[in-house]
């Protein structure tokens, strides 16, 4: 039986047509290096949709597979960090592949975010010139958001913009359930020193639009 694709999927969900599906493979062939879903998510088809799709019928690429069609390690390597996650597994520690690699030195950690945005389909955003507004942290909660390294960049009547630093499911998951339901959320990938730098700045009555 021949494997279904993303595009596939997402048209017989009744997430995009074949339309929307044949646009975003031309566009495709001339952004090359991009994934089928973070086109799919510029064009306007929701991030949560995509993500629903990957995880429920498998097609997420791992992590280390993403760092090599990057260029950013070796398959020698992707191995070898491997076994070093397991042997921390083993002694209780932790520790997300691509933070790993970065402090291995395997990876920058440019390239680590650039595998974060593929690997979530969250578009990476500046915060160097972006002031969080109080109003808008509260919709989180200021003491969440600085545990979790979190920055509201938006929240209209229908969708809240949420810039994270070190993205997991599990997060993501405590987000959803904690907000109004019915609420379209997007998700977004910020440097955790910009966040922190963010965060720690006087938070005024009302962000700065312009974060991208």
């Amino acid at each position: 039986m021949m494997k279904k694709n993303l595009g596939q999927i997402l048209i017989e969900r009744n997430i995009i047509t074949q339309a929307q599906l044949d646009l975003a493979l031309t566009m495709q062939k001339v952004e090359r290096g991009k994934y089928l879903g973070q086109i799919l998510f510029e064009m306007g088809v929701p991030q949560e949709e995509i993500n629903k799709a990957l995880d429920f019928f498998d097609k997420r690429k791992p992590i280390g597979q993403i760092l090599i069609d990057l260029k950013s390690i070796t398959p020698q390597q992707l191995d070898e960090v491997l076994q070093k996650q397991k042997e921390l597994r083993k002694k209780g520690i932790r520790k997300p592949l691509g933070m790993l690699m970065v402090e291995l030195g395997y990876t920058s950690y440019d390239g680590s975010m650039r595998a974060l945005s593929k690997y979530f389909i969250m578009p990476a955003v500046s915060l160097e010139k972006f002031t969080p507004s109080l109003v808008l942290q509260k919709a989180v909660g200021e003491r969440y958001a600085r545990k979790q390294g979190i920055v509201v960049l938006e929240n209209s009547a229908n969708t809240i913009k949420l810039a994270l630093a070190e993205p997991t499911v599990f997060i993501m998951e405590e987000l959803k359930k904690a907000l109004p339901m019915g609420k379209r959320i997007e998700f977004y990938l910020a440097n955790p020193y910009d966040v922190e730098t963010c965060l720690k700045r006087k938070m005024g009555a009302s962000a700065m639009t312009k974060y991208i």
